[in-house]
C-alpha cells in the first residue's frame, strides 16, 4: 500500500512537472515569436500600416493562436492537478485501520427531530402556541477499517453518538418543558451506493422543573427505552439517501414498548461551489408501538452549504410536522406544527 501511495505520488509530481515545462515552453515561444517578429519585420510592418490597411501576415495571429492554446492547456492541467477534488479522487482504495478516522459511513436522519446534531427550531402549533426545540449532540467515529477520508468512503466503523433535544416554552418565559437524553454506539458499513448499522442506543424523558411548577397536577412518566438497532439506507445516486430502520426495546419502561420503525427519503443536490449551497428537501416517518404505531411526519426543506471535505452539512429551511409528539414524556400527545430551524448535521 505504502509502494502504491508512492507511485501515485510520483505518478501526480511527473505530471504537475510535464504541465509546468509545457507552461514554460508556450511562454517562450510566445515571447520569442513576438520578438523576433518585432525585431525582422518591423520596419516592413510600420510602412504597410501606415501607407494602407493591407492585413497583417496571417501567420503571426495562426501562430499566436497555436501559442495561446498551449497556454491555456497547460494552465487547465495545472489546475486540475492541484484541486482538492482531483486530489481526493486521485487517491487508492487501499484499506487499512485508522484510529478517530475522518468522517462518518453512516449518517443522522435529516429530518428526523431525535437524531443527534446541533440544532435550533421554533415552532407554532395548530393552538397558536409557540416552543423553540433545541438539540446539542454530535456523532463521532473511533476506530475505521476501509479507505480513508470523509467522504464517499467505504469500509467499517465504530461509532458513538449523543444528544440531549430538549423542549422550551417561549409563551412563558423559555419555561424547560421537557428533555429527551439518547446516547448509544453503532457498527456502520458502507459499501458503493449501500451503508448500514447495528448497534445499541439508550433513551430516556424527563419533565421540565417549571413545568411541574405551573402545572402541579401533573403525573410525570419514567419513559426509558434500551434497545437494540438494526438500519439499511440505499442511495441510487449522489443526490438521493432511501433509508429504513428497526428497533427492538429489550427494556421499556413508563410507558414505552418494544417496537420501532422508521423509514424516510432525503433530496441533497451538490452544488458546483461550496459557498454557493443547494437545496435539499427530506421526509421521515416514525412508527412506535407505544402509541399503536400512529405515524409521526416530519418533512423539510430550505437551502444548505456542505464542507468539500467534511462532508458536513449547515441547513436552514422550514419544517413541518403533524403526529404523536417528538417529547416522550408526553409520548400520548398528538401535535401539528410548522416551524423554521437551522441544523448542523455531522
Amino acid at each position: 500500500m505504502l509502494q502504491s501511495r508512492r507511485t501515485l505520488h510520483a505518478d501526480n509530481r511527473t505530471a504537475a512537472m510535464k504541465s509546468m515545462v509545457s507552461l514554460a515552453v508556450a511562454c517562450v515561444a510566445f515571447i520569442s515569436v513576438n520578438v523576433i517578429g518585432s525585431m525582422s519585420r518591423s520596419a516592413d510592418l510600420s510602412q504597410a500600416m501606415l501607407a494602407s490597411d493591407v492585413p497583417l501576415d496571417p501567420e503571426f495571429p495562426n501562430f499566436f493562436d497555436d501559442a495561446d492554446t498551449v497556454l491555456d492547456e497547460a494552465c487547465l492541467e495545472c489546475d486540475q492537478l492541484s484541486s482538492p477534488t482531483t486530489q481526493l479522487e486521485s487517491c487508492d482504495n487501499s484499506r487499512a485501520w485508522q484510529l478517530l478516522p475522518d468522517g462518518l459511513l453512516w449518517h443522522s436522519y435529516l429530518a428526523d427531530p431525535h437524531e443527534p446534531r446541533i440544532s435550533a427550531v421554533i415552532l407554532r402549533k395548530h393552538d397558536e402556541e409557540i416552543f423553540w426545540d433545541a438539540t446539542l449532540g454530535g456523532r463521532v467515529g473511533l476506530l475505521r477499517y476501509g479507505t480513508a477520508g470523509a467522504s464517499q468512503v467505504n469500509g467499517v466503523q465504530w461509532d458513538l453518538h449523543g444528544a440531549v433535544i430538549t423542549r422550551l416554552d417561549l409563551g412563558h418565559a423559555e419555561d424547560v418543558e421537557s428533555m429527551d437524553y439518547r446516547f448509544g454506539t453503532n457498527m456502520t458499513m458502507a459499501e458503493g451506493p449501500w451503508a448500514a448499522k447495528c448497534g445499541y442506543f439508550h433513551v430516556s424523558s424527563h419533565v421540565g422543573d417549571e413545568y411541574l411548577i405551573r402545572n402541579p397536577t401533573f403525573q410525570r412518566v419514567n419513559y426509558v427505552t434500551e434497545s437494540w438497532v438494526a438500519a439499511l439506507s440505499y442511495s441510487p445516486s449522489r443526490s438521493v439517501r432511501l433509508y429504513g430502520e428497526f428497533a427492538n426495546a429489550f427494556r421499556a419502561s413508563g410507558g414505552a414498548k418494544r417496537y420501532q420503525l422508521q423509514t424516510g427519503a432525503e433530496f441533497t443536490p451538490k452544488s458546483n461551489r461550496s459557498s454557493a449551497g443547494a437545496p435539499f428537501a427530506a421526509i421521515h416517518l416514525n412508527f412506535r408501538e407505544a402509541v399503536d404505531y400512529d405515524v409521526s411526519t416530519t418533512i423539510q426543506a430550505g437551502w444548505m452549504y456542505q464542507g468539500p471535505i467534511s462532508g458536513r452539512r449547515l441547513r436552514f429551511g422550514l419544517q413541518y410536522g403533524q403526529g404523536p409528539t417528538s417529547q416522550y414524556e408526553f409520548f400520548t400527545r398528538r401535535e401539528e406544527y410548522l416551524a423554521i430551524g437551522t441544523w448542523f448535521d455531522y
